[in-house]
């Protein structure tokens, strides 16, 4: 017993140091500082169309800091979130038309901007569209997955739709892109003023955008981003889309 006891607190102390190690190169990769948690990002995160797939959940190698851009100086936040709903060994899909899944474990950018917006989701085509099971390996390898399995109860469910956002996509988005919100007219004087640009900049398959009050959150769907320099390229795709969101809201308001 006693054996077992030290073999399970020397696989504790060498998984919270592979995190911080993974944590630091994070935040060299980004040019960021390693960060304890969430609590200093606004509570808006928690009426994403994120935060409904998820279920909540636990974030792991959170990295912050302020970026000074053209427009402004932008806060910046890149983590990793393993949903609350993975713990639990089942995932959600999103009802929207199409709809779209995300991974167990997703990694997240978000930018908090000196003005606000009201919630638009934005996709781009990707594996997250074919809401595909998760793989035989990742269940059997996944305790209460298997458990799941084992009592015939299912293994997803749709999530609920944000009240700020329809079920059907407005119209008129680039290629591969498809767009979600309250708020068409202000999406179309958006996109005319540059955010079109932007979006047909990034060629990364199957990222989600939203805008909400004043954060920018992306997160591509059904994968994480692995790897120090993975993230921080993702943080780098929510500032490049941040910077044309604030270029094409200034130019609208001038008109």
């Amino acid at each position: 017993m006693i054996g077992g006891l030290a073999a399970g607190a020397t696989a504790l102390v060498s998984r919270a140091f592979v995190r911080r190690s993974q944590q630091g190169s994070a935040a060299r990769a980004a040019g960021l500082e390693p960060a304890e948690d969430l609590s200093h990002l606004p509570t808006a995160l928690q009426g994403t169309a994120l935060w409904c797939l998820s279920d909540g959940g636990f974030e792991r190698r959170v990295v912050r800091g302020t970026v000074s851009r053209a427009g402004a100086d932008v806060e910046v936040t890149a983590f990793d979130l393993e949903t609350l709903r993975e713990r639990r060994g089942e995932w959600a899909w999103l009802p929207v038309e199409p709809p779209f899944r995300i991974a167990g474990v997703v990694s997240v950018a978000v930018c908090q901007l000196p003005r606000s917006f009201p919630h638009v989701l934005l996709k781009r085509a990707g594996a997250g569209d074919e809401l595909a099971d998760d793989t035989r390996r990742e269940r059997f390898t996944h305790v209460a997955k298997t458990f799941r399995d084992g009592l015939g109860v299912a293994r997803s469910y749709p999530s609920e739709v944000p009240p700020t956002l329809p079920v059907k996509p407005v119209e008129n988005l680039p290629d591969s892109w498809r767009a979600y919100t309250r708020a068409p007219d202000l999406l179309d004087a958006l996109l005319a003023q540059g955010l079109r640009d932007g979006l047909v900049r990034t060629t990364r398959r199957d990222l989600v955008v939203e805008l909400i009050g004043p954060l920018v959150v992306a997160y591509p769907a059904a994968h994480d981003a692995a790897g120090a320099d993975a993230l921080a390229d993702l943080a780098t795709t929510a500032l490049e889309l941040s910077d044309a969101i604030l270029a094409a809201s200034h130019s609208s308001e001038r008109l």
